[in-house]
């Protein structure tokens, strides 16, 4: 769909929508009172909705709540109060109506429904909505772990060790391009890693050090079981919502009141405790949340240095000021996190080497809404947010050497070095304060005009990202590589996002049936110092056609809806991308040593070279879905295919740049050589040299990541067998993902030939391996057997993880062919399909290769053959290409969780708990892996005051 007639679908929804927003509307008023469906207590500061208007108020202190002029209609009332279950209700406005009694259950498992599973979120698109009681079923540790609870996710253990990350419709739960484009938005604020600049170079090819820089945040700074919902959106998202590319994890936080609450965690790897309670401050004074988490996780006593010790706590202020009028609802988080990590040791290493890494951050969210109530303007909804945070990597590291040379210079040119120690130990040190802030205003215009229901969001954002640590420092004269510099981050310039976004969403009601409309588009502005990025449009489209409904109907069909949607979705740059460090290039020109007379001189030439791309483009992702949910008989059922291409996906690639330096002639007649005027002397005669020329090497941000991406998920609930009093439920997906590094790296032969540098750099498509890119297949179904039992307050689940289709294929393919190739024993070339063969190495050629004048040259069959080119040509084994198909495994899963009373409840988790682990053999390598998760177990006790 092109962007014109997108806008012109929105025009044309929107005055539709809006063509009757002056006629006359004979309006009513509803009013009545909450009560505790137990106790029959009224419950005050109860928030109460008219979800189709996007109405709200809360109820006073006698439980008492009111809408007035509300035009006739039929609405869904909603209610929501922290400890109950969410209140949804049908409600017809046919005249005024002053006596309703709503109606709230207590969350407990003596409920007659308790829902411990993730449930579609009824959205025009695909989402999964997960409660507070699934929460605590799954006895999550990290965010990580309530993901298993998707279509088409497997179950993993809990682990805090490594750096996590959120992946949405992943196969291998570890693409990082996937992590980066997941957006985490926590009470309204997204949370960014995008200022994180924790790494020893991005020129480098390695790191050293453990870091999320540059990918998406890692899922261990998010605290559990302060969560009261997380909502999940795979398909495509609201205009509201960007710098995403694979779908957002909505996350929102406790507030209210609630009783002291206290949970122990354990399992083989992780001790956690936590503590919470919210207070009433009084009447029309609102509300005061404090809670707190420590967490301890290590894998294994043997492996110190591999443990992770984090501790959480926040306070949270919530009020309604004026609810019976304009409401103006007012929350501010206040939010900590710190690392308790000391500084630790690894057996593996030398006794004296250490590490240690810190990570401290505060933050501030303050977020609301404002009820206008008027018929231009519905309601202001607003998010102000920051944090700062303290990053600290250190690395004690030893190093022995053969008295090398070393320089400090970060200016290219000729300098005379000093000699590294031939044992000695660095101190890398990196400190970052990454700093981010945000605002957020959103005005909504809703109503009912006739058989319309109008919903129109109009938007604006703006957000800030930079980092103001001192950046890396370390003794010069006892580097950690003689490949880096110091850097101080406070150089690096901010980041700024300027966004607008307008949505118009419209729903007509045709009797049983309804047809649902939303157009959208988003509209950003990167502003930051040295970089020019044009506006970046988002447009994003959902239907949903409800060919009938009757919900009174247990005997047949109740409901069905077709859905459609088709969106694209940008993520924005990082620091990382736009402001790479410098690349230093050292090459040894001359060295003496005269132990004798304790005399020592060396020339180093150094050559600086700066690696942004100045032709760096944003990621797109153009994400097409369609889907069908129905209700027959007891059996609610979702389906939906999905279809994403992700272009210009970030990544790193080696370039290269060709320079000359001197190599001046040793001879064992030098006695005392000195550097003078620019050059080596030997009692004022210049020492000769040769110039010699080579190439620089190192890393630069590119756009080489393609990723294709299709799938069909499925979910079927089965509802309830009363006389076992277990439900049945059924989900899982087929994913099907074919990824590609498009990337042109350079790689140069460090060898010589003729005495002297090898003179040609060759260009490979993402890379020296005779393959740029994978595909994965997976087909899984997740079965659960929930038993809940109301009387003894026991919710009980079975799970059986089925993986019925397992595969992945490396592939070769740049601009529709295929560069891979076949030999046989004898060196002759080999047709056929070099993707299906298992029989003859496999080869690729550079696509192209670079002189010393710095000049491409295509690669062709004359370099093939020519000798000195061989060097260029890269191999792989004969199976590379072999596709790996497992046959099906299967592993069993149980939770359980038991309430004593109302004050206390005993959880328990078992994982693979048959440990079936059986081998499955990988032709590509020729190997047996072991699969499924390991045997895992663990343990939840919560206590109510």
């Amino acid at each position: 769909m092109s962007l014109k007639k997108l806008f012109f679908l929105s025009t044309v929804i929107f005055l539709i929508g809006h063509m009757n927003l002056f006629a006359q509307s004979e309006k009513v008023n509803l009013s009545g009172t909450i009560q505790d469906a137990k106790s029959g207590e009224t419950l005050p500061f109860v928030v109460v909705n008219i979800k189709d208007l996007n109405l709200w108020t809360t109820s006073d202190i006698n439980g008492k709540f009111s809408f007035k002029d509300v035009k006739k209609g039929e609405y869904t009332l909603t209610a929501s109060c922290l400890g109950y279950k969410d209140y949804e209700m049908k409600i017809n406005l046919s005249k005024n109506i002053e006596k309703y009694i709503l109606k709230l259950e207590e969350q407990t498992l003596a409920l007659k429904e308790v829902t411990v599973t993730a449930t579609a979120g009824n959205k025009l698109n695909s989402s999964s909505s997960i409660k507070k009681a699934a929460l605590e079923h799954v006895q999550a540790s990290s965010i990580v772990d309530v993901m298993q609870l998707l279509p088409g996710s497997l179950t993993v253990n809990p682990n805090l060790n490594d750096i996590s990350k959120l992946t949405i419709r992943d196969v291998t739960g570890k693409d990082a391009t996937n992590a980066f484009g997941t957006a985490v938005i926590v009470d309204g604020a997204r949370m960014s890693n995008d200022a994180n600049m924790q790494m020893a170079s991005t020129a480098l090819s390695t790191q050293g050090i453990s870091t999320s820089a540059g990918t998406g945040i890692d899922a261990r700074q998010i605290a559990v079981d302060n969560i009261e919902s997380i909502e999940v959106i795979r398909g495509i998202a609201s205009a509201e919502y960007g710098d995403l590319n694979s779908g957002a994890v909505i996350v929102k936080t406790k507030a209210g009141k609630s009783p002291l609450e206290v949970r122990f965690k354990t399992d083989p790897k992780i001790k956690q405790v936590y503590a919470g309670k919210g207070f009433a401050l009084g009447e029309n004074k609102g509300f005061l949340n404090i809670d707190a988490d420590y967490v301890q996780s290590q894998n294994d006593i043997r492996t110190p240095a591999k443990s992770y010790n984090r501790l959480t706590a926040q306070i949270g202020y919530s009020n309604v000021f004026n609810p019976q009028g304009r409401a103006f609802s007012l929350n501010a988080k206040f939010k900590g996190l710190t690392t308790l990590d000391k500084q630790k040791s690894d057996p593996d290493k030398q006794s004296e080497e250490k590490t240690k890494v810190e990570n401290q951050e505060i933050s501030l969210n303050i977020y609301g809404n404002w009820m206008i109530n008027k018929a231009w303007l519905t309601s202001l909804k607003y998010t102000v947010a920051g944090s700062l945070g303290k990053q600290y990597n250190w690395d004690h590291e030893q190093h022995t050497t053969v008295g090398a040379a070393n320089t400090n210079s970060m200016e290219s040119g000729e300098h005379v070095a000093g000699f590294l120690p031939y044992e000695y130990y660095s101190d890398l040190k990196i400190e970052g304060k990454p700093v981010y802030a945000q605002a957020k205003l959103t005005a909504n215009i809703s109503g009912k005009y006739g058989i319309f229901y109008n919903n129109f969001m109009l938007g604006g954002e703006w957000s800030t990202k930079g980092n103001e640590g001192k950046g890396k420092s370390f003794d010069p004269n006892n580097p950690p590589t003689q490949s880096i510099r110091p850097r101080s981050f406070k150089d690096i310039p901010y980041i700024n996002e300027y966004s607008g976004f307008v949505e118009d969403k419209v729903k007509i009601e045709m009797g049983k049936r309804s047809l649902e409309l939303s157009a959208g588009s988003r509209f950003t502005k990167i502003d930051t110092k040295g970089a020019d990025f044009d506006v970046i449009v988002d447009p994003r489209f959902n239907a949903r056609l409800t060919l009938f409904e009757n919900r009174w109907n247990k005997k047949g069909w109740q409901n069905l809806s077709i859905r459609a949607g088709w969106g694209i979705q940008h993520k924005m740059p990082t620091l990382a991308y736009l402001y790479p460090d410098p690349a230093y290039i050292d090459k040894a020109s001359f060295s003496f040593k005269d132990d004798a007379n304790n005399y020592k001189l060396a020339v180093i030439t150094t050559n600086v070279f700066e690696t942004d791309n100045d032709r760096l483009k944003i990621p797109k992702s153009n994400n097409f879905e369609i889907g069908v949910d129905f209700k027959v008989l007891s059996v609610n059922a979702s389906l939906a295919y999905f279809k994403e291409k992700l272009t210009n996906g970030y990544n790193q690639a080696g370039y290269a740049v060709p320079y000359q330096y001197r190599e001046y002639n040793y001879s064992s007649s030098l006695t005392h050589p000195e550097y003078v005027n620019g050059e080596v002397v030997e009692n004022g005669t210049p020492v000769g040299y040769r110039t010699l020329q080579t190439f620089g090497v190192f890393q630069r941000p590119d756009n080489g990541i393609t990723t294709d991406k299709w799938g069909i998920e499925y979910s079927l609930d089965f509802g309830k067998i009363d006389v076992i009093k277990t439900s049945i439920l059924v989900d899982g997906a087929f994913f099907h993902t074919k990824t590609f590094d498009n990337s042109l790296k350079m790689s140069y032969e460090t060898r010589y030939i003729n005495n002297e540098p090898y003179p040609y750099v060759g260009l490979y498509v993402g890379g020296n391996n005779v393959g740029n890119g994978n595909l994965y297949q997976r087909l899984n179904t997740n079965l659960r057997l929930v038993t809940h039992i109301p009387q003894l307050r026991l919710v009980f689940t079975l799970g059986a993880q089925c993986v019925w289709m397992d595969k992945s294929k490396a592939l070769s393919k740049y601009q529709g062919q295929c560069l891979a190739y076949m030999k046989d024993d004898d060196g002759n070339i080999v047709e056929g399909n070099v993707e299906k063969d298992k029989t003859y190495n496999k080869y690729i050629n550079p696509v192209a290769y670079m002189d010393r004048e710095g000049t491409i040259h295509p690669f062709t069959e004359t370099e093939a053959n020519d000798p000195v080119f061989q060097h260029m040509i890269k191999s792989g084994k004969s199976t590379y290409f072999v596709e790996d198909s497992l046959d099906p495994y299967f592993m069993l899963n149980l939770r359980m969780t038991k309430e004593i009373g109302r004050f206390a409840s005993l959880s328990f988790y078992a994982n693979n708990f048959t440990n079936a682990k059986p081998w499955r053999y990988y032709k590509s390598s020729g190997s047996d892996f072991r699969v499924n998760s390991d045997i895992s177990f663990g343990a939840e006790i919560s206590l109510k005051f």
